[in-house]
């Protein structure tokens, strides 16, 4: 079994009126599965409404699932005793940094987690730093957190998470209020814990940018998995993903709109790079 398992998930949010009679049931996620394997980089894509942030709760259990099973590192979701144990495996980062950072110093924030752990006082000081170290942030570690940019403070988040020593992150939409270099900051320090610390990575996203180096992409539609691949299989399929409402990286729509044109280039091109090894080639 792989680090995070779904089989056949549903997701049903009740409403209710002001008596607490049963309104109406709308369902989130809808018969999902997948299999995340130990060391993968996954994205989630999908437009707003489309299920990707409630099947994100679900491997943190901070939602548990209506019908079917998640399974982190073999241990059900669901069950209430392993409950600490799940959201110390799969640790969560947010959209905003300023819901996730409680420390008055950099440091202390990042030391939170392994305190309520009850990590030694040492062990706790050798995690902040090896996890501020790994997102780039340690030179802050004496600084406030207000005094941070969105994307410094996100990757303070992160350290936090880190520092807890997780097998797998998921990071739900976690540059959704930074400008494009906080963005590229906060993606650059994912994919290093990836590849340099071996954490697994589920990021859940709408850019299309970001996921040009993922593993493998699910995309969502309606609470359902409607494409699977690697980026280069996904982005080569530029009219399901418009159909989809979602957008295609600029470069991989150029290329796009002039294999239309007669060009002869291959399909799912991801960066400028590879358009203009492909252009020379052509030319």
């Amino acid at each position: 079994m792989g680090i995070v398992k779904a089989s056949d998930v549903v997701y049903e949010y009740i409403r209710r009126d002001d008596e607490g009679n049963v309104e109406g049931i709308t369902t989130a996620v809808d018969k999902v599965s997948l299999d995340i394997r130990q060391g993968e980089f996954i994205a989630i894509l999908g437009h707003n409404g489309s299920g990707k942030s409630t099947l994100a709760k679900h491997i943190n259990a901070i939602l548990t699932p209506t019908e079917g099973t998640v399974w982190v590192d073999g241990m059900d979701t669901s069950e209430e005793d392993k409950l600490w144990n799940v959201r110390q495996t799969a640790g969560m980062v947010f959209q905003n940094p300023d819901n996730q950072i409680i420390g008055q110093v950099v440091e202390e924030d990042v030391g939170f987690g392994p305190e309520n752990m009850g990590i030694p006082t040492k062990e706790i000081w050798e995690r902040v730093e090896e996890s501020l170290r790994a997102v780039g942030m340690y030179e802050f570690r004496k600084y406030s957190p207000n005094k941070l940019s969105g994307g410094q403070k996100q990757r303070v988040s992160i350290a936090g998470v880190l520092a807890m020593h997780p097998k797998c992150i998921v990071l739900d939409e976690p540059t959704a209020m930074l400008d494009p270099s906080g963005r590229k900051e906060v993606i650059r320090a994912v994919r290093g814990l990836n590849q340099v610390e071996g954490v697994t990575v589920i990021l859940i996203t709408h850019y299309m940018e970001e996921i040009i180096h993922a593993d493998r992409v699910f995309v969502m539609d309606r609470g359902r998995i409607a494409m699977e691949g690697t980026p280069r299989q996904i982005f080569s399929q530029v009219e399901k993903l418009k159909e989809l409402r979602l957008d295609v990286p600029q470069v991989t729509l150029l290329a796009y709109e002039l294999k239309k044109r007669g060009v002869a280039l291959p399909d799912g091109i991801l960066t400028a790079e590879e358009l203009a090894d492909a252009l020379s080639a052509y030319y």
